[in-house]
């Protein structure tokens, strides 16, 4: 595979200004009630055993400090607000379930007073203060360490539970709450490297080809493991990449645009992944703060998932997501082949 320096913009609109998404007052209403509602009928917290996997609390000065002082924000949070906990088992054929198991019904977490509409951006403006004392355009990030028996087998390191107040561009399909699960195959000590020094399009975004990013980590957000017939490798053959989301701490997000509908009507969870230097940096599945609270049951799966020129073995070939609205818990169940595992012939 050959790593590959883009320079094409793809069709994603995320450069442009934050502006008013239509209905989204109409939606920032329902989430209100809808919240409101979920609170109410169950405890803030539940129990649960940790078959693997560990929470963080809040990590110590010095690193928090450190992610300030690189990315400009904070990725560690504390997940253990979450109740987080995970499992991994594989079987005779190699082939691994792994689960991750959030509270993200109840989550204190921040929503716009205002949400964008048709009469402006609400509260979703790079100057506010309405979320917790910050612009509600930011993301608020929390680390969850999986196991060394779950990255042993999955690759995979961490999960970030990510929560975007205002949502993000493309705003007609992602502009409203929803969370971010970044299943990460670094560390989080390697995410503070991902940045671009001297090359930010606006505090959240690096700018992207035609411009030149100026230092080596700033152009790593642009090369991207290719093919011989220069189709990026290890993510799914409908997937695109888009120049113009290149997140610090994060990667460019790759997905399938056709799958993305209008930000009203968009529920089901959309699976993005993330491109970095040659490599697959995460792999995310993404979903509206309404999959996950309320008092309806929520399931979503995907099966069959198949990806170009594969060299990672590891990664999920299906996935689902579930909300059970009794005790306010989210599912994430993967499967796929174990990574190292070889069956034996008898």
């Amino acid at each position: 595979l050959a790593a590959t320096a883009t320079s094409k913009v793809a069709a994603s609109k995320l450069a442009k200004p934050y502006d008013a998404t239509d209905g989204a007052s109409e939606y920032a209403e329902e989430m209100i009630r809808r919240r409101l509602s979920t609170k109410g009928g169950k405890s803030s917290s539940m129990s649960h055993s940790t078959k693997s996997g560990k929470g963080n609390s809040s990590k110590s000065s010095k690193k928090v400090q450190e992610s300030i002082d690189k990315l400009g924000f904070n990725i560690y949070g504390d997940s253990s607000i979450f109740d987080p906990s995970s499992s991994i088992e594989v079987d005779d054929n190699c082939q691994y379930t792994a689960t991750v198991r959030l509270q993200l019904a109840d989550a204190d977490v921040p929503f716009p007073p205002v949400m964008p509409g048709p009469n402006g951006p609400g509260s979703c403006i790079f100057e506010g203060t309405d979320c917790n004392g910050q612009s509600c355009l930011n993301e608020v990030r929390n680390v969850y360490s999986l196991s060394e028996k779950f990255e042993e087998v999955t690759g995979f390191n961490h999960v970030g539970v990510d929560w975007s107040p205002c949502g993000h561009p493309p705003l007609e399909w992602f502009g409203k709450p929803h969370w971010n699960l970044h299943i990460f195959r670094v560390t989080p000590e390697e995410r503070l490297n991902a940045r671009c020094p001297g090359g930010m399009l606006n505090p959240f975004i690096c700018d992207f080809p035609p411009f030149e990013q100026p230092t080596p980590e700033g152009r790593a957000f642009f090369v991207w493991g290719k093919d011989t017939n220069d189709a990026v490798a290890n993510v799914p053959d409908t997937f695109m990449a888009a120049t113009d989301t290149a997140v610090p701490g994060e990667a460019v997000h790759s997905w399938n645009h056709n799958l993305s509908m209008p930000v009203a009507e968009w529920f089901d969870p959309q699976l993005i992944m993330g491109l970095y230097d040659g490599g697959i940096r995460f792999w995310e599945p993404m979903f509206p703060y309404e999959f996950v609270s309320g008092n309806t049951t929520n399931f979503y799966g995907r099966t069959g998932i198949e990806y170009v020129s594969q060299t990672i073995q590891e990664l999920p070939s299906e996935y689902s997501l579930s909300y059970d609205p009794s005790d306010g818990f989210t599912t994430l169940m993967m499967k796929g082949h174990a990574k190292g595992c070889e069956i034996e012939n008898e």
